[in-house]
């Protein structure tokens, strides 16, 4: 079975006014394509998986490196409500690699997952975090390009690259939906 990853699709990446949002050009293009995928996901039984970031309000060093998004229970840790959802399980975590959160792998073995797509942000943060922590647990990685993204360009290169480097394939989202 296929699984998308969908990380950090959160109001504070996503929405104008989050606390560490992207352009609002890459947040529409984004959504719009993960909701491409979604639909994909669905028709082809597989299952889209959200993770989002839902950090203490007592980690103050933290907090300030990240400018306090996502805080746990804060409505910039919700989902943004233009992302297609209904169905959709959520895990949540506190550090970068979804897979810190022990229940994600558990599910993913529980369905048979083997291969991963993975869409989200921040490039070089917890979609490279998260993309190589599949890696290390023997899923196939692929890293759909067009559907991560990342405020600075050369971040979003180096991640991709990094990625490229160990394991991971690299495929834009064109290149999936038109397998169908």
């Amino acid at each position: 079975m296929d699984a998308l990853l969908l990380i950090d699709f959160q109001k504070d990446f996503l929405v104008r006014g989050g606390r560490m949002p992207l352009s609002s050009e890459q947040a529409e293009r984004l959504i719009a394509i993960a909701n491409k995928l979604i639909d994909y996901l669905k028709e082809t039984g597989g299952k889209a998986i959200f993770i989002g970031n839902e950090f203490s309000k007592t980690d103050f060093m933290g907090n300030l490196f990240r400018r306090f998004s996502a805080l746990k229970g804060s409505d910039g840790a919700q989902l943004d409500p233009r992302i297609y959802r209904d169905g959709c399980p959520y895990f949540p975590k506190s550090k970068s690699d979804a897979f810190s959160n022990p229940d994600l792998d558990t599910y993913l073995k529980k369905l048979g997952v083997g291969r991963i797509y993975v869409s989200g942000v921040y490039s070089e943060g917890c979609v490279r975090a998260t993309a190589f922590g599949a890696k290390k647990r023997g899923y196939e990685v692929f890293l759909i390009a067009d559907a991560v993204a990342s405020n600075r360009r050369f971040k979003h290169q180096w991640a991709l690259s990094y990625l490229l480097r160990h394991g991971v394939t690299i495929l834009y989202s064109e290149q999936l939906l038109i397998a169908r």
